[in-house]
């Protein structure tokens, strides 16, 4: 793995989460794909083990770090570490757990990891939050919308895999991600 090139990819997909993510959004829950969660699947599948889940957990961190929520009355946001980071990760482990039991070249692998782990990692998200409002109500927190509104998210992440898993090729080559050997008669797809 390049670590530049994945500095570089992380930007860019934070770059366009930020950028974009209203301007995507859906419904009254602002259900977004997510371009981070995308690249994380992308590294997960061709990474080593141990690279995916710290990556998974760094850009989990960088994602709670950038998304606040604010507190009753709306006269200021708070900032919780851990959901994301904990949720990225579990779904980096995930990944993990299915990598050698997916076709890593088929664009609908990326869409179907993208979709079912950004599920895990929703839920989990879900799940700390709403431990965390039940002793504290300082954050604006309904679990069932929120479940609801997040699982349309990790359907617009997995179409967004879909679109992206078409040029995933590129990208993890850029990556400097493990490539399969081709057989010796193989067309390659990309």
């Amino acid at each position: 793995m390049n670590i530049v090139a994945v500095i570089v990819g992380g930007y860019i997909a934070f770059s366009l989460e930020l950028g974009l993510r209203n301007a995507l959004a859906i419904g009254s829950g602002g259900a977004a794909p997510s371009f981070v969660f995308v690249l994380c699947m992308i590294l997960a599948i061709g990474s080593p083990a141990n690279l995916v889940l710290w990556t998974c957990l760094i850009f989990g961190l960088i994602t709670d770090l950038t998304w606040p929520h604010e507190i009753k009355g709306g006269a200021a946001s708070v900032t919780l570490v851990g959901p994301y980071a904990l949720g990225y990760m579990i779904a980096g482990q995930f990944v993990l757990l299915l990598r050698s039991q997916i076709i890593k070249r088929n664009p609908f692998s990326l869409a179907f990891l993208c979709l079912f782990g950004f599920a895990v990692a929703q839920i989990m998200v879900v799940f700390i939050y709403t431990a965390r409002s039940g002793y504290t109500s300082v954050i604006v927190w309904e679990p069932t919308h929120q479940l609801i509104s997040r699982m349309v998210s990790a359907l617009y992440t997995g179409v967004l895999g879909l679109l992206v898993g078409l040029v995933a090729g590129p990208i993890s080559a850029a990556l400097g991600l493990h490539q399969p050997a081709q057989r010796r008669h193989a067309r390659p797809i990309y």
